[in-house]
Formats: structure tokens, C-alpha cells, sequence
């Protein structure tokens, strides 16, 4: 798959929000999580203030929790699951102005169906309560994380820990974040401080919860970074998820985890066998999905990749790596046209991005030019390849990727020079000689008479 300069996988960093959407994972173990409601002030933490709460108000968000509960449980939820719960959370926040975690569950139960932007106001409502709340603060970073707005989705998190130092999930998302970052780096120096800060983040998390498996998720994938220079990272990783697995097997980001430590390993059947775990795991996990996508692409299975990336999209049809992997799919089932619109569209969702313009210029190039008939229209799908690949040019990407766009260009320019002579030879070629007259008919009625 060289020629589409896709990545091979997609990491999906388990972000360990209260808020079980966005990539889709249930919570485990943390307190005031979906699965184990719990209101803040009545756990007899050390750095949050006693509240009273009436019995009154403890009766009906409980009635509520269990509802919310019970549907955790069951795993499926639909958006009129969710809009009900909101609703009947909403109530009892009007009810019992004082009990923040019941306007904060508003949030999380619009966050289960990734209603995102009433997700996002409900969370911001509960975070603007006096004191603030942390869970909502965290929760409002994976939404902005998710949509690309990293410095916002830090400040939240901060933010979150200043109110509530011994959040978890907003430790472990910050390690998310720095892990992302370190990808990000080419300078030694700032990619060990930021390990350092992830490392610190997740260890504070375990302290936190010895147990949690989205921590051990995180170090895994932290030590599989810099494994080029240090093979024995993977070695470490591998540990970190094992022992991930011993506290949750059932866990997709482990899972999707799992794989990636295979990839690298060069294993791609049980790559492909993690990441399809994680699917069935949880088949809202975007990422897991893209990476069984791209992993059966390299195996040529294009009706299966396809069907990932078509399901991606229905969970995100702003996707960008979904539309070109999709693109790449129906390249390889034949459907050219099919393959032109998903990356055009990919091109309309981000245009300063590369990956579509250099696919697109594969598609004319490999397969428009091969398959016209006539030779203007082969010239001309050549030249319209080399514009695409121009264009790629003035895009970020890799050297090897740059290297590869200056090699098609001056393929294209060489078949076009070649095309033209051929025309231009075909033009100065004498007419063929006429064929010789057909010899004249019998006369009528001549031929077998008697």
C-alpha cells in the first residue's frame, strides 16, 4: 500500500474520560463513573469538602443512576435512551439546584450516544457551578480532544485536576495528549520531557486506581514510542498490556493496543485478530475500526475494508482517513468512480492535507490513464495525475512520501512526451492503400439456371 501513503493503524489512546463515547469505551472502576454513580462529597475523599445532601435528593438522582446503570449494562444504547436520561437528570438538577453530579450526568448520558454538542453544553453548564466540577471539566477535554482543539482539551484537563488532584481519567488523558505530542516531535530533548510528564500522569493515575486498565493501555502504547532506537521498549510494552489484561481482558483500547504491538512486531494475522476483538468489544470504537481497515487493505480484502471504513463513516462522516481509506477500497474492487468521490470529499473536509491529492494522482496515473482507449484521453489522465501530484507537493508530508510524488511527476512527464511523439508519428503515416474494388456482381437470375 505503499503508493497511498496511508499510515498503517490509527492508535485510539483510550482516553480514560467518565464518558464512555467518542471512541465508545465503558468506564471501569473509577468512582462517580456512568457504571458506579456516585455523588461528590458523600465518598469521603481527602481533598474534596463534606456536603449535606437531603434524603430527598439522594432518592431521586438514585432512581435515576440505577436507569442510567442498567442501560451501562445492557451496552446498547439509542438516542432516545440517551434524550430520556438527560431529560429525567435534568429534572432532578432542577430539583436539587445544589447537586451538580445530576446536571454533570445530563452530559454523560448525551456523551453515551456521542450527542456531542449537548454533551458539550450540559458539561459546560455543570462546570460553571460554584466550585466547579471536575468529571465535566475532564469530559469537555475528550470532546475538544476528539475534535483536534488540544490546547483547549489540556486547559480543561488542568483544569479538572486543580478542583480534584486525584482524577484519574484526566491524568491519564493528559498522558494521552503528551503521548500524542512525543509522536508530533523530532527534538530528543522535548520528546524526554514530555515522556517524562506522561509517565508521571500515568503513574499518578495508578496510584490513584492500582487497577486501571486504561492506564496500563497508555504505558503500554507509551513505551512502543522511541522502539525504533530501542528495541527492548516493546518488550516493556508488551508487559504493561499484559498486565492491563490481567485486571480487564474485555477491554477494547487493550485490545486495539494489542495490535498495534503486534504490527510493529510484524505480525499481521494477530494484529488483525486484536483489532477485530476490540470491534466486537465495542463496535462504536472508531479507531479500532479504521486499523481492521487498514490491516485488511494490506491483505487485498477490499469487500472488508470497505465495509469498515463505510461503518467508520456512519459513526463519523468527517472522517478524512476513513474517506481515503474507503477511496483505496473501491480502487482495488474496480469502482474508479466510486474511489474519485471518496477522495474528493476527503479533500473537501481538510484541503491543506496531502493524503488525497496524492491518491488521487495514483488513480489517474495507475488506473485512468491504463484504461483509456483513446490516446488524448490517456495523455490527458496522465497530466491531470501529474497536477495532483504537484499539488501534493505543497502539502506537510513525510520525505519518503515527497520522494515518491517527484518520481510519479517525472513518470507522468515522460508518458506524456512518449504519447505525443506516438500521435504525432500515427498523424505523419501515409493513409493505407485503398482496398481493392469487389468483382462485379453475376448477372440476375444467371447463376444455376437451367
Amino acid at each position: 500500500m505503499r503508493s497511498s501513503i496511508l499510515h498503517s493503524l490509527v492508535f485510539g489512546l483510550a482516553l480514560a474520560h467518565s464518558a464512555a463515547c467518542g471512541g465508545g469505551q465503558k468506564p471501569g472502576g473509577a468512582k462517580g463513573a456512568a457504571s458506579e454513580p456516585v455523588i461528590a462529597g458523600t465518598a469521603k475523599k481527602k481533598d474534596e469538602p463534606k456536603r449535606d445532601i437531603s434524603k430527598d435528593a439522594r432518592s431521586d438522582f438514585g432512581s435515576v443512576a440505577a436507569a442510567f446503570a442498567a442501560a451501562d449494562k445492557g451496552g446498547r444504547w439509542s438516542e432516545g435512551d440517551c434524550r430520556q436520561l438527560a431529560d429525567r437528570f435534568a429534572a432532578v438538577y432542577r430539583e436539587h439546584p445544589e447537586l451538580v453530579e445530576a446536571q454533570y450526568m445530563v452530559g454523560l448520558s448525551y456523551h453515551r450516544c456521542n450527542l456531542l454538542d449537548d454533551a458539550e453544553s450540559a458539561y459546560q453548564k455543570a462546570a460553571k457551578a460554584k466550585g466547579g466540577h471536575a468529571q465535566s471539566m475532564s469530559n469537555l477535554g475528550e470532546i475538544y480532544f476528539r475534535a483536534g482543539k488540544q490546547d483547549a482539551a489540556k486547559q480543561q484537563w488542568e483544569g479538572a485536576l486543580k478542583i480534584q488532584s486525584k482524577l484519574a481519567g484526566a491524568h491519564t488523558n493528559l498522558a494521552s495528549l503528551l503521548i500524542e505530542q512525543m509522536r508530533d516531535t523530532k527534538d530528543a530533548t522535548k520528546w524526554k520531557a514530555l515522556e517524562e510528564q506522561a509517565r508521571l500522569h500515568l503513574s499518578s493515575a495508578l496510584a490513584v486506581d492500582s487497577n486501571s486498565v486504561k492506564a496500563y493501555t497508555l504505558y503500554g502504547l507509551l513505551y512502543m514510542e522511541g522502539r525504533e532506537k530501542n528495541k527492548n521498549r516493546l518488550d516493556l510494552a508488551k508487559l504493561l498490556l499484559e498486565e492491563g489484561e490481567k485486571r480487564n481482558d474485555n477491554y477494547a483500547p487493550l485490545k486495539n493496543a494489542r495490535g498495534i504491538y503486534f504490527l510493529y512486531r510484524a505480525n499481521l494475522s494477530e494484529a488483525l485478530k486484536q483489532f477485530t476483538l476490540a470491534v466486537e468489544i465495542d463496535p462504536r470504537f472508531v479507531e479500532a475500526r479504521m486499523n481492521v481497515g487498514f490491516t485488511t487493505l494490506g491483505f487485498r480484502k477490499y469487500d472488508a475494508a470497505k465495509e469498515q471504513f463505510a461503518k467508520v463513516l456512519d459513526l463519523d462522516s468527517k472522517n478524512y482517513q476513513a474517506r481515503i481509506g474507503l477511496g483505496i477500497a473501491l480502487r482495488g474492487l474496480g469502482d474508479m468512480d466510486g474511489a474519485e468521490a471518496e477522495y474528493k470529499k476527503a479533500k473537501e473536509l481538510d484541503p491543506k492535507r496531502g493524503e488525497a491529492f496524492f491518491n488521487l494522482g495514483v488513480l489517474y496515473k495507475d488506473f485512468r490513464a491504463a484504461k483509456q482507449s483513446d490516446l488524448r484521453a490517456s495523455q490527458q489522465a496522465y497530466r491531470t495525475a501529474r497536477d495532483y501530484f504537484r499539488e501534493f507537493l505543497g502539502k506537510p508530508g513525510s520525505e519518503a512520501d515527497k520522494s515518491e510524488a517527484k518520481g510519479n511527476i517525472g513518470d507522468c512527464e515522460k508518458l506524456i512526451s512518449q504519447l505525443e511523439e506516438f500521435i504525432k508519428n500515427q498523424q505523419n503515416q501515409p493513409p493505407p492503400p485503398a482496398a481493392p474494388a469487389a468483382p462485379a456482381a453475376p448477372p440476375a437470375g444467371g447463376a444455376g439456371r437451367m
